[in-house]
């Protein structure tokens, strides 16, 4: 029996004497070194988080300044950090503005009047990189309503109160290298001249622009047909979809007054939202029931309502002025009753059917915001905009409870979602066996605009690519990077160790020929009974030894 103990450890790599096998304190070296790689089995490589940040832009309750507050998106549960939610502030300026976000960067957009688009980087949210006009010469105001981006070095700039969008550079460091170029929308101006583009998304290489064709002259009455321009992102030319009338190439909507765009990959589907008419107390205009929830194919360009808001004598909502779609048949909308009488609703995209009032503490509120349609963070948390109690209530939509309320001072208007550096990040599988092993590496939790992954595997050799596999020939240990490199040549590295060594001892089945998550508790157990069962053995070999 002490020449089976001693051979089974021998072999296994644990280099042992046949004379220091057995006693009190072997015996403890013994249980250590049995225990040592069952706890291997529960050992993986660690991972890097996310670092998602949320950009507010808020306004005061009398309209008289607005701001920015930079929130994390995690902890889930809370407590979230908040820059810029005090009488301080981040950056003060006028309350008409809107926020736009691309990778570690976010975008200030000042719109009636003032007419300029403010660029910060999240390291620095509260100083802008750049400040550039979205004024041509000539121009008194242009209203920028959106910003909608292709890449790092291109986007599109929604300008509400012109015939054309501007096709800009957002990398550019010189305001005469902003704007690159432009698209004409005027064949979509209605009678007071302007088609009022609001929002848009870009789809496999297609730019969808929302046009509201408002009547500006008569009270800003939906009077027009609502329409889609499709622009291919390439050649920047307009794409007849074949549903216009006349000389219209876009898609006519069967909702009007449009605000949030959003696309689905999930069921490759475009969603629109449209308010129709609030209606004007100043004039005693009704409200008009003209808007809903419209679903666009972005190949065939057919429409659908999903959601109509009803008529004059049925409108159990009032008027849908938000939206948010988390999958295809879990979506939210933004009731409008009245001014300040609001009420957050869920609904299933697939069918249009309402489910009621998410939460009790969403209804009669001020809801702003939703117009961007894209209020779910990385972890499938709704943000939504409380004007009533200047507070962000961020809500778990796998079950519709109340995950954090964060305060923002002032009122919040529209969310964005950006992240605050680039992080490098992967996983191995396996990390540890016998030669020849093969190790799969998956980069795909790594964030950040990421435009290069390059790897160094530790044995002299290297790859590219968000997956990748490596054999390892011969034993040794490696260290493995990977460096990751953002549009804007910002990088970050990750490592992890491999280990490769031939193991024919008792326990090489339970570490080195498996990953990670493919131990089973089968195993564990059975390494488990065999620990037991040496020290079964040490402990009776040790009295027999006592008696002689």
């Amino acid at each position: 029996m002490h020449n089976l103990i001693h051979v089974l450890f021998k072999k296994g790599g644990f280099i042992m004497r046949k004379n220091v096998l057995f006693g009190k304190m072997n015996s403890v070296l013994l249980a250590v070194l049995l225990v040592f790689p069952v706890l291997l089995i529960g050992v993986g490589p660690a991972h890097s988080a996310v670092t998602q940040m949320a950009v507010v832009s808020t306004a005061a309750a009398d309209w008289s300044s607005g701001d920015h507050v930079v929130i994390s998106v995690d902890p889930v549960g809370g407590p979230r950090t908040v820059q810029g939610a005090d009488e301080n502030g981040m950056l003060p300026t006028i309350s008409d503005i809107t926020v736009a976000a691309y990778g570690r960067y976010f975008y200030r957009i000042e719109k009636f009047q003032a007419d300029n688009v403010a660029k910060f980087d999240m390291g620095s949210p509260s100083t802008p990189i750049w400040q550039f006009s979205t004024l041509d010469t000539g121009e008194t105001s242009s209203n920028p309503h959106d910003l909608v981006f292709a890449s790092s070095t291109k986007a599109y700039l929604l300008r509400y109160g012109t015939t054309k969008a501007w096709i800009v550079n957002p990398s550019a460091t010189a305001e005469a290298d902003f704007k690159t170029g432009e698209l004409d929308l005027s064949s979509y101006a209605d009678s007071d001249g302007i088609p009022e583009m609001h929002s848009g998304v870009i789809v496999d290489g297609k730019l969808f622009i929302t046009l509201q064709r408002l009547d500006r002259d008569n009270g800003w009455v939906p009077t027009n047909t609502a329409y889609l321009a499709v622009f291919d992102t390439t050649t920047d030319t307009e794409i007849d979809t074949g549903q216009g009338e006349g000389n219209l190439q876009g898609i006519p909507l069967p909702i009007k007054n449009l605000g949030a765009i959003q696309y689905l990959e999930e069921n490759d589907t475009i969603y629109v939202q449209g308010v129709g008419d609030y209606g004007s107390a100043w004039t005693g205009r009704p409200a008009e029931y003209s808007g809903g929830i419209a679903s666009v194919n972005p190949s065939t360009y057919e429409t659908s309502v999903v959601l109509d808001d009803g008529d004059d004598a049925s409108h159990p909502y009032g008027n849908i002025s938000g939206m948010a779609i988390a999958s295809s048949t879990n979506g939210y909308f933004v009731g409008y009753a009245g001014w300040g009488d609001n009420t957050l609703y869920s609904f299933d995209p697939s069918t249009g059917e309402v489910s009621g009032a998410v939460v009790d503490y969403l209804k009669n509120k001020n809801i702003a915001g939703m117009e961007t349609g894209v209020y779910l963070d990385q972890n499938d948390m709704l943000w939504v905009c409380d004007s009533t109690d200047a507070e962000v209530v961020i809500l778990n939509t796998a079950d519709d409870t109340i995950d954090e309320k964060v305060s923002t001072y002032l009122n919040p208007q529209r969310v964005v979602f950006a992240i605050a550096e680039v992080v490098a990040s992967f996983a191995a599988d396996p990390t540890s066996g016998e030669p020849p092993l093969t190790v799969s590496f998956d980069a795909t939790a790594s964030s950040g605009t990421i435009v290069t992954y390059a790897w160094n595997f530790g044995d002299g050799t290297t790859g590219s690519g968000v997956t990748i596999a490596h054999e390892y020939a011969s034993e040794g240990t490696y260290t493995v990077t990977l460096t990751v490199t953002d549009d804007v040549g910002t990088t970050d590295t990750a490592n992890t160790t491999i280990t490769v060594e031939e193991d024919d001892d008792l326990f090489g089945c339970f570490i080195a020929t498996s990953s990670y998550e493919s131990r089973t508790v089968t195993q564990i157990l059975l390494a488990l009974s065999l620990f037991f069962g040496l020290c079964l053995i040490g402990l009776i070999t040790s009295r027999i030894s006592r008696k002689r």
